[in-house]
């Protein structure tokens, strides 16, 4: 997931700090650096490539959003994970989502929209649960541009980024990840329509169906 987080974007348009943070952000996420590890910077800057000082902007930025955490004469930690924020974690979440969804029924461009079909085609040759989740977590950041306003886009990007922590620990025992990505379609032809009210609805009404399955399995 960290390669496909930078080859989505142009490499030519990434800073070195942007790049590390991307790189970063998913390996975190996706646990392969594990809740409790010790993070070394000058061992990822060795192994990334990158300079020590966008190692080391891509850590404050990441523990500004709760994914690493500075302790002073002890190092840099990837954050515990804590089963019981899922429900802290949704609360802010599900308007936000839903706010999103209905910002982008007014303002996606047609590019954009094909963009989010293209991206849920590519359900079919998804490879289990993880191929699955990475056309998931393309669709919400796709459609997260759709709003172009940073402000809320970076805001329901952390929420999304400390669920999908979560969602990691229980992967292999989902079993409707093809069916969430179905009502994603649903969502696309909302927004074709122009039609904010279902959009914010279809969203809404699939963050919450996917989050009781979560806790069904926690």
């Amino acid at each position: 997931m960290a390669d496909m987080a930078v080859m989505a974007i142009h490499p030519d348009k990434l800073s070195q700090s942007e790049r590390a943070y991307l790189i970063l952000r998913d390996l975190l996420i996706t646990l392969q650096i594990p809740p409790g590890a010790l993070i070394h910077e000058e061992a990822l800057s060795r192994e990334l490539t990158i300079g020590r000082t966008p190692v080391h902007e891509a850590l404050k930025r990441l523990a500004l959003e709760k994914l690493v955490a500075v302790y002073p004469r002890r190092g840099t930690f990837a954050t515990d994970i804590n089963i019981n924020d899922l429900a802290y974690i949704s609360e802010v979440r599900l308007p936000l989502e839903g706010l999103v969804a209905a910002i982008a029924a007014q303002r996606a461009t047609p590019k954009e929209l094909r963009d989010l079909e293209q991206i849920l085609e590519e359900t079919d040759e998804a490879r289990g649960n993880s191929g699955l989740l990475d056309t998931d977590v393309a669709f919400h950041r796709a459609l997260y541009r759709c709003t172009r306003n940073p402000y809320l886009e970076a805001t329901i990007s952390q929420y999304l980024n400390l669920s999908l922590r979560i969602l990691h620990l229980t992967l292999d025992r989902l079993p409707n990840l093809a069916h969430h990505l179905t009502e994603q379609k649903e969502l696309v032809e909302a927004l074709k329509a122009g039609d904010a009210e279902r959009a914010y609805d279809i969203a809404t009404q699939h963050l919450s169906s996917f989050g009781e399955e979560m806790r069904s399995v926690l």
